[in-house]
């Protein structure tokens, strides 16, 4: 298992999420969870990190000539789902880039963990199913 640390961005930096509302249902289904909060939770980490995508939602599924790559994560035990556009990868100074993860919960991360700007968080990514569905 991979743990990133990261340090929680601005509540109002990123907006990506509530781009995706046309293909939330997509996300949904792909990804198993249901009911997903629709904003960000903006975390910078403190390395580059592709995502290994466990599902994609594809340019024309999502009409903005980009493959959204979807990526199961724990966060003190919830599940979440790091989103991220393959042009923050594969583009130099596109988007926020490889050291940003802007994550999707059926919870208010925020909230449910009591977290402020600044706090650091731990994202536990790359893992098997057991680890998946052990997760809240």
């Amino acid at each position: 298992m991979k743990t990133l640390l990261g340090q929680v961005s601005s509540k109002t930096f990123g907006v990506a999420a509530n781009n995706l509302a046309t293909v939330m249902s997509l996300i949904e289904d792909r990804m198993g969870l249901s009911k997903l909060v629709p904003g960000t939770f903006n975390v910078k980490i403190q390395e580059d990190y592709i995502v290994k995508a466990d599902a994609t939602i594809s340019p024309q599924e999502y009409g903005l000539q980009e493959t959204i790559k979807l990526q199961r994560c724990l966060i003190s035990g919830y599940k979440a789902i790091i989103m991220r556009p393959d042009t923050h990868e594969t583009r130099p100074n596109w988007g926020h880039g490889k050291s940003h993860l802007e994550l999707m919960s059926p919870f208010c991360l925020r909230d449910t963990l009591g977290l402020n700007d600044g706090d650091t968080v731990a994202i536990q990514v790359e893992d098997d199913d057991d680890w998946w569905y052990s997760g809240k």
